[in-house]
């Protein structure tokens, strides 16, 4: 049976590899002046939605909560202040770098350990599991792709081969 760290870290750090490969391709429509990259970070579906920037900056922290909380890695603050694709791509390799120095040994034996959630008017409790496979993982994957839909929706020229392989992709 894999382990709590193997079914988390390197799945998070795959994915935010592959979100940053999107971003690249927007960066260099930015560059090439086919998009404005004020259009880019304002992006969001709905007028309650938060933009592009909130979706990168909550799977980082998705991501880098699980290394935190059932991981026992040291915490790693983040303020979210990126307002450039630029930035928000400093913030993801900064998040990897974390999740690559994050021990997994920290996350031996820790399937059971309660993991509580504190929010502002209750707190939820679940184990190091549940927490990683039915919170953790959905609401980083959540974000994640929210991330691929806006880039998409304001003609990044990226498909599903990006989401899924990044700069892994086949020849």
């Amino acid at each position: 049976m894999p382990s709590l760290y193997d079914v988390s870290v390197p799945v998070f750090i795959r994915m935010l590899e592959n979100i940053d490969h999107c971003l690249g391709k927007a960066a260099t429509m930015v560059a090439d002046g086919a998009v404005e990259e004020s259009a880019l970070i304002g992006a969001r579906f709905i007028d309650d939605m938060l933009p592009l920037p909130n979706q990168v900056q909550f799977a980082c922290d998705a991501a880098k909560f699980v290394a935190q909380r059932v991981g026992q890695a040291e915490p790693m603050p983040m303020p979210d202040d990126e307002k450039t694709i630029a930035e928000l791509r400093t913030r993801i390799a900064r998040t990897i770098t974390y999740l690559r120095a994050a021990n997994p040994m920290g996350f031996d034996g820790r399937d059971g350990a309660e993991i509580i959630l504190k929010l502002p008017n209750r707190e939820i409790k679940y184990t190091a599991t549940d927490y990683i496979l039915t919170f953790a993982l959905p609401n980083f994957f959540f974000h994640i792709t929210t991330t691929y839909a806006l880039l998409r929706m304001k003609g990044v020229p990226v498909g599903k081969i990006d989401y899924l392989a990044g700069p892994n992709m086949p020849a």
